[in-house]
């Protein structure tokens, strides 16, 4: 990335009171809800995977214009007036949708993109993003009777670390980058075999084709609430959850994030109380239905 548009990723992250950084060659700027501290599956949840705000923008024109997306977690009575918002400012919406299940609050997320200069964009999203409270939104922890014990494997919670965790949980799942931090582990990697084209241009942001694994919330047992999402095409849908229900883990969602994208993109969640290397084992079983060769969109 040149000087010129470095500058510019830091001043569109720091208008979004993010932090910048560049992925797959994209300025990329994300941060999380920390009003947010809800409970999935009976625990706590405070990580990106959950509470997430990302912003993006690629593939920029002579007139300063480039592909710009966006995406927030949000309370459930903040979804109309977020949306409305938005629409205001010709930003289209193109999903509203929850991402997990026995999750409190209900937690929902919204989709956005626009052809528009970065900092116009980054200057609408946060006058949109007034609507949303900034209050601490707590409720009590209850355990909630989902959790899954694979006899298959298991871990000695005494024998080594979390961050030492993180790094195999890391391994198994081939992750491009990954932190450990606060408890939570956190794995990213891109589907870049997949060579999208949205709103009539080329994108490479992560937003378009993540791949993202996460634990949090371990217990002495040596389990934590562990979940995954990926972005996944059509044929793949049933092949995939059917490796994932093999192995006992909960399907959340599936559904589109953006709209006029080609090849057609669908994203799927999933969520288990596992020990970590078990659920990054099952997943990569998981995984490996999805197909490795480069897929370009039809014309």
């Amino acid at each position: 990335m040149k000087k010129s548009q470095s500058k510019l990723c830091q001043e569109f992250a720091r208008i979004l009171n993010s932090t910048p950084s560049i992925i797959n060659g994209v300025c990329t700027a994300t941060r999380s809800r920390t009003n947010l501290h809800p409970i999935v599956l009976g625990r706590e949840a405070d990580s990106f995977m959950f509470v997430p705000q990302a912003f993006s923008f690629e593939n920029m024109d002579r007139g300063g214009k480039a592909l710009c997306l966006g995406e927030t977690v949000l309370l459930q009575e903040e979804v109309n007036p977020f949306m409305s918002k938005l629409r205001k400012f010709d930003i289209i919406v193109t999903a509203v949708h929850n991402h997990w299940l026995f999750d409190k609050p209900r937690l929902m997320y919204m989709h956005f993109e626009s052809i528009d200069d970065p900092i116009t964009f980054a200057k609408k999203v946060r006058e949109a993003m007034k609507v949303l409270t900034t209050r601490d939104i707590t409720v009590e922890s209850t355990k909630a009777n989902v959790d899954v014990l694979d006899e298959e494997f298991t871990f000695a919670h005494d024998d080594i670390n979390e961050s030492q965790l993180c790094d195999k949980f890391n391994r198994i799942l081939g992750g491009t980058m990954h932190s450990f931090e606060d408890g939570v582990c956190m794995v990213m990697r891109s589907r870049l075999n997949i060579k999208p084209v949205v709103l009539g241009r080329r994108g490479r942001s992560f937003l378009l084709i993540p791949q993202m694994f996460n634990f949090e919330s371990m217990t002495p047992d040596g389990r934590a609430l562990c979940s995954g999402e990926t972005v996944i095409l059509q044929s793949e849908i049933n092949p995939f959850i059917s490796k994932l229900r093999q192995h006992g883990i909960i399907v959340t969602a599936i559904h589109n994030h953006w709209l006029f994208d080609k090849p057609r993109l669908m994203y799927m969640h999933w969520v288990s109380i596992d020990h970590p290397l078990a659920f990054a084992r099952k997943t990569r079983d998981a995984l490996s239905v999805l197909t490795t060769r480069q897929i370009q969109p039809r014309r």
